[in-house]
C-alpha cells in the first residue's frame, strides 16, 4: 500500500532481503493492471541499487552501477552524483510513494520505449528535511538496471552548477569582449595617437542614453571627432565595443 514504510538500508544481506521483501508486498498490495513480476522485479532490482549506494556512500563499499543508455541520454547528471544523492539520504526514513510501468520514458530526442519502471519516494536528509526522490529503471534482458534518479537535493546541485556555469560563461564573454576592444583600440592609437585621450571602456553597458551619437567604424575614429563628441559629455568619455563598431560613452 502507498506510505509503506521502508526498512533501514543496512550493510548486509539480511537488511537487503527485508528490503526486498517490503517492496514485494508493497507491490502485491497496489492495484493496477501492471503485472506483478515485473514490478516485483523492479522493486527488487531498486532495493539492491539504493542498499549499495548507502553502502557506497557511508561504508566506502563498491557503488552500484547505472544504465549506459540512461547516463549518455541524460548526461547533465552522472551515476556519481545520483549515487551521492541516494546514498546521502536516511534509510530508515524512506517511504514508498508511487510505482508505475511506463511504456516510455524522456521527451523529445530522449524519449525511450521498453520496459521501465519508476519509482517515488519520501525520504528526510541528516537534517531532517523532507526529501522527494525518483528513480526509473529499465529492464533489458530480463534485468532492471537503474537508468534515471533525481531528487530534491539533486536538482538543487544542478541549479547551481548551472548559475556557476552561466556566471563563467559571462566572465569569458566579457574577457574576449576586453581583449577585442583592447586590439582594436591599439591599432587606433598607432593610427592617431591624439586618440589615446579617450581610454577603453572598463565593464561598461552600452546604452543609448550614454552613448555620444552613431556608432564608427574603427578607420573611422579619429581624436578631432572625439573631440567634438566629448564637448556634449560633462564626464569621462571611453570607447566601447559594439559588433565591430566603435561606440564612443559618456560615462
Amino acid at each position: 500500500m502507498i506510505g509503506t514504510r521502508v526498512t533501514q538500508l543496512k550493510v548486509g544481506l539480511a537488511s537487503l532481503t527485508r528490503l526486498s521483501l517490503l517492496f514485494a508486498a508493497w507491490a502485491l498490495s497496489a492495484c493496477g493492471p501492471a503485472p506483478e513480476e515485473v514490478q516485483n522485479q523492479a522493486l527488487a532490482a531498486a532495493a539492491k541499487w539504493l542498499t549499495q549506494a548507502a553502502q557506497s556512500v557511508n561504508q566506502s563499499a563498491a557503488p552500484p552501477a547505472c544504465h549506459a543508455f540512461g547516463l549518455v541520454s541524460f548526461s547533465e547528471v552522472g551515476c556519481q552524483d545520483m549515487i551521492d544523492h541516494a546514498g546521502r539520504l536516511l534509510p530508515d526514513t524512506r517511504e514508498i510513494d508511487r510505482v508505475s510501468l511506463p511504456k516510455c520514458f524522456g521527451q523529445g530526442a530522449k524519449e525511450v520505449c521498453g520496459e521501465f519502471a519508476e519509482i517515488w519516494f519520501r525520504a528526510r536528509d541528516s537534517k531532517g528535511a523532507s526529501v522527494t526522490e525518483g528513480m526509473v529503471l529499465k529492464r533489458d534482458d530480463g534485468r532492471f538496471r537503474m537508468y534515471w534518479y533525481r531528487s530534491d537535493t539533486l536538482l538543487a546541485e544542478l541549479s547551481r552548477r548551472e548559475a556557476a556555469e552561466d556566471a563563467e560563461s559571462d566572465a569569458v564573454q566579457l574577457a574576449q569582449q576586453q581583449q577585442r576592444l583592447q586590439a582594436i583600440y591599439t591599432q587606433m592609437v598607432e593610427r592617431d595617437p591624439s586618440i589615446y585621450r579617450f581610454p577603453p571602456c572598463i565593464d561598461a553597458q552600452v546604452r543609448s542614453s550614454v552613448m555620444l551619437g552613431d556608432l564608427l567604424p574603427p578607420s573611422q575614429v579619429s581624436g578631432s571627432e572625439l573631440e567634438n563628441r566629448a564637448s556634449k559629455c560633462s564626464a569621462q568619455v571611453c570607447l566601447a565595443l559594439v559588433g565591430r563598431k566603435v561606440a564612443p560613452l559618456c560615462l
